[in-house]
């Protein structure tokens, strides 16, 4: 049974912690910053679904964007029924490979049960245009391929400009069960560099170099690509400014993470905070113990920022405080000041992974002014 943390109305210091919370103001700044952007551009919005796995929200982004907001990308299977089936999204793009079979077969499914939505895969061998076009055929249905570009990552993709690719794109078209989809260019190392001209030279050199090489050699055999897509937070700039990508697939700017907000990009606010409590205290030593550890944040990507959402004077003084890792279930806090947080007191974290972060838990509290408005499910989480 999901215990929901708190109800529209409940004030934030009665919410029940460790909790995921997201302030409303934040996140309407960030998801009218996004359309204002690419506002005029001619490229297209198609979110991550993963940053965030809330089909509620999903909704939200499409209310929201009065009617630009229309296709989103997933990163699962799991996460692309979700979209379709709770989140009524017509429009989905599975941004990882069409296998194993089974994989294929279940997005297959998903179309037949829901033909007016344009779904689609990745393909990056013949293996995979071949369990795609099965599953179709077995099902009775049309599915989008688009092919993976490797552009510097060194993970998934065929060479740019390869006869791989060409091949793939050759067999995509001529076959009846597959929509040729286009590119898909996305290089996800490079999101964090630092200095913008760090990662304009990096897009440039990378997924807008692979894109311009891949468009050239198929269009060289009769072959028009009808969409490049990628790109994501952190070149967000930068690949607009490549001007290779029709649409571009940024998740995380919605909600933030301290990955995000160390680099120079000052369009996004934080909007997501970890909801904790202080359950143990040593004031004279500077130590706090706080009910949220490896089992509520994401430790892999970094160690989480100490913070206050509704207090700034907090947020301030909380600045040379530190967190470490308690265990599963408590976090360990450092250098507080004697007269701070005594035992019973509410804090939140900035997480420095946002995606894994949020796939610890079920809901997700959106607040205003210190009270909850929204407690939005996390539904598509997990595998």
């Amino acid at each position: 049974m999901r215990h929901i943390p708190a109800v529209a109305g409940t004030a934030i210091t009665d919410v029940l912690t460790p909790c995921l919370l997201v302030s409303m103001p934040r996140l309407e700044r960030n998801e009218l910053a996004m359309r204002r952007l690419l506002d005029g551009t001619g490229i297209a919005l198609r979110p991550h679904f993963k940053a965030h796995k809330s089909t509620d929200l999903a909704r939200w982004q499409m209310a929201r964007s009065g009617g630009t907001t229309l296709g989103f990308c997933a990163q699962t299977i799991r996460e692309t029924e979700c979209l379709v089936r709770e989140g009524g999204c017509r429009d989905v793009l599975l941004t990882n490979s069409a296998a194993p079979a089974s994989l294929a077969l279940r997005l297959a499914r998903l179309k037949c049960e829901h033909p007016d939505v344009a779904l689609a895969a990745l393909v990056d061998c013949p293996q995979h245009v071949e369990n795609l076009a099965k599953a179709a055929r077995e099902a009775d249905c049309t599915l989008g391929a688009f092919i993976e570009i490797e552009c510097g990552q060194d993970r998934g993709g065929c060479a740019a400009g390869s006869d791989v690719a060409l091949a793939l794109a050759e067999a995509i078209v001529k076959d009846s069960a597959l929509e040729w989809g286009g590119l898909h260019v996305y290089h996800g190392s490079i999101q964090h560099v630092p200095t913008g001209e760090a990662r304009q030279q990096a897009v440039d050199a990378g997924p807008a170099a692979a894109a311009r090489t891949t468009v050239d050699r198929l269009a060289a055999a009769g072959i028009p690509v009808p969409k490049v897509t990628g790109g994501g937070t952190g070149t967000l700039l930068q690949d607009l400014r490549a001007g290779t990508h029709s649409e571009v697939q940024p998740g995380s700017y919605l909600i933030m993470d301290r990955q995000y907000s160390g680099i120079e990009n000052a369009e996004f606010a934080q909007s997501l905070f970890l909801h904790t409590t202080v359950t143990s205290a040593n004031l004279e030593g500077g130590k706090r113990i706080l009910d949220c550890g490896s089992k509520a944040v994401d430790l892999v990507g970094g160690l989480p920022q100490p913070t206050s959402l509704i207090e700034p004077a907090l947020a301030t003084a909380l600045e040379g405080v530190t967190y470490e890792s308690g265990g599963d279930e408590h976090g360990i806090l450092r250098n507080v000041p004697e007269h701070l947080l005594p035992v019973g007191s509410t804090l939140q974290l900035v997480p420095a992974h946002c995606d894994p972060t949020v796939s610890l838990h079920d809901f997700m509290v959106g607040v205003r002014d210190g009270t909850v408005e929204h407690v939005w499910r996390v539904d598509a989480r997990g595998w």
